[in-house]
């Protein structure tokens, strides 16, 4: 189970169960895991107990999305690339909506809150429409920092 533990010591009220596909240490500091989410994880106000719901399932209108997404997330990592920050321009999504939307959360580099704000979004369509947004300004950011605007893509 994965939930984002703040640096006062408090807990998210959100996290996932995930299977864990990798281990990494980046450059910045820490360790880094590649997971999977799998089902949503609910804890109580005390943080003594959580319930565990299954993940959504998805609606037809987050298959579209996907591509989307996919495509965003493929510019993003190119522009981590290219800053040095080690993004893997040959990343790929499956086409399940679910999945993916979890998928595409584990490879942001974001605060722990927005990643927390995406999981708790209640959908795979919610997920994938925040996760667009926050590729696309991320993108953009990053090519910024680089000096390469829009007009030069």
């Amino acid at each position: 189970m994965i939930v984002l533990e703040h640096e006062d010591g408090t807990r998210a009220a959100v996290g996932t169960t995930a299977a864990v596909s990798g281990v990494h240490t980046p450059s910045f500091a820490g360790a880094m895991l590649d997971v999977v989410g799998e089902a949503l994880v609910v804890l109580s106000q005390d943080g003594d107990r959580a319930e565990v719901h299954p993940v959504d399932h998805a609606r037809p209108d987050a298959a579209p999305l996907v591509a989307e997404v996919r495509s965003r997330l493929r510019s993003y990592m190119a522009a981590r690339s290219e800053a040095g920050e080690g993004g893997d321009v040959h990343v790929d999504i499956g086409p399940d909506a679910v999945a993916a939307s979890h998928e595409v959360a584990s490879h942001l580099r974001i605060s722990w809150p927005e990643i927390q704000e995406i999981l708790e979004a209640g959908d795979a369509a919610a997920r994938l429409r925040l996760e667009a947004r926050v590729l696309e300004r991320e993108t953009v950011l990053l090519r910024a920092v680089l000096g390469r605007g829009r007009a030069e893509d």
